[in-house]
């Protein structure tokens, strides 16, 4: 009698989390860097001690190059004056909601949805339990009319109650308070996968401007882009830039940039940026892309 074939039972993948393939985590190179670091006592010492605010500076100095050959920013090159160094993308977010909102001023958190769940928690903890709202989205991208006319009803709820200023945040000249947040993955957005257009990036900016939103975008799925047509030529050359301009771009040059738009100089967009999905979770290294005050605003937390 024949005997029926053996298979191989395999643990099921679980599709809510963002794991990497053990495989695919690059133990050997991370083992030659740690040692590499800790062999030198001017980087070692400087490693173990608090160091600089905003981050190592050759650190800063090489994320900014790396972005630059990425992103290809206009009208210019990033510089490590606009990164701050953070404890991840998660963390990133609850520091700047820490300094850059007031639960009781900031207006809401407008949430581009279907989205990241564990964004939601970072919110409640940072007293937006209540005052989140989703926004939906069209072919383009978010659903800017929806959020127009939702916004412009926020806006007249606070001055009917009489909101003009923060009330548990002083006045702090490394920081400033922003009536609103949008929060948002405008590149493969997880879970939903969609990506933005250029057009709706630009009016999306122009909105927060409005506002005087700050538009959070987690960029962290950027570099993951592979292209269809991995077949020709030239596929390998053209994964190795970003086809679209991040929020942050567009918030440096539309419309002659926040030096002619934003008196303050914070900008209206920022760029939520992690190793973890590129490196590896455990690595726990991030960075903010801001403009120059806004970074420096984080790096106070």
């Amino acid at each position: 009698m024949a005997q029926a074939p053996q298979t191989t039972v395999q643990d099921p993948i679980n599709l809510m989390r963002g794991w990497p393939n053990p495989a695919l985590l690059p133990i050997e190179l991370i083992r030659q860097a740690a040692n590499k670091a800790l062999s030198n006592p001017t980087v070692a010492t400087d490693g173990l001690l608090y160091g600089p605010d905003p981050g190592h500076e050759p650190l800063r100095h090489a994320v900014a190059q790396w972005l630059t050959s990425f992103y290809q920013p206009r009208p210019s090159s990033v510089t490590a004056d606009r990164i701050c160094i953070t404890g991840g993308a998660s963390q990133n977010l609850g520091c700047m909601l820490a300094v850059y909102t007031d639960p009781a001023y900031t207006r809401r958190v407008w949430v581009v949805a279907p989205a990241y769940m564990l964004a939601f928690r970072v919110f409640e903890d940072a007293g937006f339990g209540g005052k989140m709202t989703a926004v939906p989205e069209d072919e383009e991208g978010v659903d800017l009319a929806f959020l127009r006319r939702e916004m412009e009803r926020s806006e007249e709820e606070a001055r009917r109650k009489g909101v003009d200023r923060p009330v548990y945040k002083p006045e702090r000249k490394r920081a400033k308070v922003y009536k609103h947040v949008i929060y948002c993955v405008p590149t493969f957005a997880n879970p939903s996968s969609r990506t933005w257009s250029l057009a709706r990036r630009c009016e999306v900016v122009r909105l927060a401007r409005e506002f005087d939103a700050l538009v959070v975008a987690d960029d962290v799925y950027d570099f993951l882009q592979w292209d269809a047509s991995y077949d020709d030529a030239g596929w390998s050359e053209r994964m190795q830039s970003a086809h679209l301009p991040r929020l942050v771009d567009i918030d440096r040059s539309i419309d002659g940039g926040p030096e002619r738009t934003d008196a303050d100089g914070f900008g209206n967009a920022c760029s939520n940026g992690s190793f973890s999905k590129i490196g590896g979770p455990g690595l726990r290294v991030g960075w903010v892309e801001g403009t120059e005050r806004f970074a420096y605003g984080v790096s106070q937390t």
